[in-house]
């Protein structure tokens, strides 16, 4: 959290989003139970899996192995997510870090977070990169080291565009950087 942000909780705390106190956007009481956590399952077709593994009907379509889902997107994650987003909260990245934190299987010590860059435009509007905040959060919380390894080209933005455009807008949007970090690396 930075000076300006501590400054700024001293004069104008945050309030509770669950129960109102001041304080933070989730206070360590509500905290725990705020946001129910969601089974182990395939994040595609929503069957049980687990250490939520995509199924093998679902890995045809899918490179990915496994997708760690911490909760469905609404009532209080919804409002975490749009605070951090368009209210211009950076608050709101410590409580879904540490969430997700409590979500994920032990990684090993030398695991790097990496963060996928927004655009450059919306982190000129924001103030700051909410993907970044979020990063840096968790590898704090999982005592986890965060580089920037992923650049992007240009800043094209997604909000408001159908799904079909955003997957085309992401094909090759984005580069590794410092790749010596990268070759071995778990990440």
């Amino acid at each position: 959290m930075s000076i300006v942000e501590r400054l700024i909780g001293t004069l104008a705390p945050h309030q509770c989003l669950v129960c109102g106190n001041e304080g933070s956007l989730l206070c360590a009481w509500c905290l725990p139970d705020a946001i129910e956590p969601l089974p182990a399952r395939c994040y595609k077709c929503k069957e049980q899996s687990n250490e939520s593994a995509v199924c093998k009907k679902c890995r045809r379509n899918s490179p990915l192995k496994h997708v760690w889902v911490r909760a469905q997107y609404k009532h209080v994650a919804k409002q975490l997510v749009y605070r951090l987003k368009f209210s211009h909260t950076p608050a709101a990245a410590a409580p879904i870090a540490e969430l997700l934190g409590e979500s994920l299987p032990w990684m090993s010590p030398d695991t790097i977070v990496v963060h996928v860059p927004t655009a450059t435009s919306r982190r000129r509007q924001r103030g700051f990169d909410h993907s970044e905040l979020i990063a840096k959060q968790l590898a704090r919380f999982l005592g986890l080291r965060h580089c920037s390894l992923v650049a992007r080209y240009g800043h094209t933005r997604q909000v408001g565009a159908k799904r079909k455009e955003r997957l085309t807008q992401l094909k090759d949007a984005f580069y590794p950087r410092q790749e010596y970090l990268i070759k071995n690396a778990s990440i």
